[in-house]
Formats: structure tokens, sequence, C-alpha cells
């Protein structure tokens, strides 16, 4: 397991809430709230830094949000939170992730194993090879009219018109079956993201190893056409969801809010299991 860190390792950051948004002007509790959690995120990544350089490990320091030349790395290690994570799991192809949660009192890190308490222990055990092992976690693969490329994302995305308050239409085919449907937004969720979003609109939670991924429709619009069939489940690796958007105002957004892609009249959207799932150190 120590040649994980040998070479250059790249380590990606969050900027805290606190560093973007605040400003004066904001109410003093306010402001004392995002600072505690900025002071807790720059101590963890300081630490970080500091076991880094304590045992040899070369690193180059990226901030998330930037163009970062991901191929010249073979380790990635995020300092931040689940957003932070993600992010990197959209970008990697062959590097293997270790994920910091940088301020466990108000950061959701689900998929973060390491905290500031655990990091130099954990790193430890991956210079010695002992105690530590890679997971595979599948990512969706999303293939878009009009995208140049590929995107394997982690989490979920949402398929719904730009408007919140916009109803959302398109065509649903899984498989032979295809359907219209009218609904406040379609959910497709990897097993990473099965706790979040979609459980609360009524899907299930996935071992995050396992080779499926899940679907599920949000208030399906009755006035209409109410028989629908493809009201949510869950997918075998070989299946295949194609959407094609009957909305000229359309979006997927993928990974929550950071990514979001136009999906105008007609484009159809192809989402199957990826080939390459994330690399992911676990304890």
């Amino acid at each position: 397991m120590a040649h994980l860190l040998e070479g250059n390792v790249l380590l990606l950051y969050k900027k805290s809430a606190y560093s973007i948004y605040f400003r004066k002007g904001h109410p003093r509790a306010e402001i004392d709230r995002y600072k505690k959690a900025h002071d807790e995120h720059l101590r963890t990544l300081t630490m970080v830094e500091r076991v880094l350089h304590k045992h040899g490990i070369n690193y180059s320091k990226y901030a998330r949000g930037r163009k970062i030349p991901y191929q010249r790395y073979r380790s990635v290690i995020t300092v931040g939170g689940d957003g932070t994570f993600l992010e990197a799991a959209r970008n990697t192809n062959t590097q293997v992730l270790l994920g910091v949660n940088s301020a466990p009192g108000t950061s959701v890190g689900e998929l973060c194993v390491a905290t500031q308490k655990n990091f130099e222990r954990i790193i430890r055990r991956i210079i010695a090879g002992k105690n530590v092992r890679l997971d595979s976690w599948q990512r969706l693969r999303l293939e878009l009219d009009g995208l140049s490329g590929q995107i394997d994302c982690l989490n979920d995305i949402l398929i719904c018109h730009q408007n919140p308050a916009a109803v959302s239409r398109y065509y649903l085919k899984i498989g032979t079956l295809k359907e219209e449907q009218r609904s406040s937004g379609l959910w497709v969720a990897a097993p990473a993201g099965s706790s979040g979003a979609i459980q609360s609109a009524g899907g299930r939670i996935l071992n995050i190893t396992e080779k499926k991924f899940q679907y599920m429709p949000r208030e399906l619009y009755q006035g209409v056409n109410p028989t629908y069939r493809l009201k949510g489940g869950v997918l075998a690796e070989r299946q295949t969801i194609k959407v094609t958007s009957l909305m000229h105002d359309g979006n997927v957004f993928v990974d929550g809010t950071h990514v979001q892609l136009a999906f105008p009249f007609h484009a159809t959207l192809k989402i199957s299991l990826s080939p390459k799932p994330v690399k992911v150190i676990q304890i």
C-alpha cells in the first residue's frame, strides 16, 4: 500500500463558506458560527500538510473548482466534506482517493474516512501497508447529446426544469418500457448517493460497493395519464436509463449544484453504471 503515496499526491481542499461569502453587515451570531467552522477547517488543512511533510510525502495543493491536471497524480487526498470528495471522484480515472472531513461538527462527510483525529494514524497504516483496504465505489456514467465526452459521477443526478415551480416533462425508457412522465423531476443515484435525496423521495439505501443504481421520479403528476409503470426501482449492472427531454429549459444537475448541464427539447441522456469505479482508501 505504501506505493499509493509515492510520487506526487494531489491535495484538494475546499474554501470555507466564511472565506467566500461573509463580509461586514451580517449578524454577529451568524458570522461567529461560520467563523468557527472556518477555523476548524483551516486547522485540519494545516495538520494534513504537517503530517505529509513529516512523512516525506510530496504533494501539490489545489483549491476545488479550478482546472486541475488530475492525470499527473496517483493519489488524491481531499480536505473538506462530501462535496470536495465528489469533485475529486468526478475527475479521477485510475487514482486512489482518501477523504478527510475537515470540520465534522458542521460539514457532511459521510464519504470521508479520515478526520483531524485519525489522519496521521491512517497515513502510517498506508505507509506500513497494514490495516487499510481499497474499496471500489460504483459511479454513474452520463452520456448527453451535445456533450463532448462522458461524465462519471459518484453521487446522484437530478433531471428537471430549470424553474423549480415548473413541471418537468420527459420520456423515460428502461429496457423495452418507455413512457412520458410529468413530475417535479427525476432522481438517479449511484450507491454512494442512495442515502441522500433519492431516499427522501422514496428510494432505498444500497451498499456502497454494490454494482447497482436506482431511479425515482418525484411527485408524479396524476392529472393526465396517471397509469405510470416506471415509478422507481433498483437497476442491475448492465441496465441503462434513457431520458429524452420534453422541456425547452431542462437541466441536469450532477452531484448537487456545482455541475449543471443544459437539457433542451428532444436531447437524450443515457445513464448507466460506469465501467470505471472509484478506488477509495478505507480502514
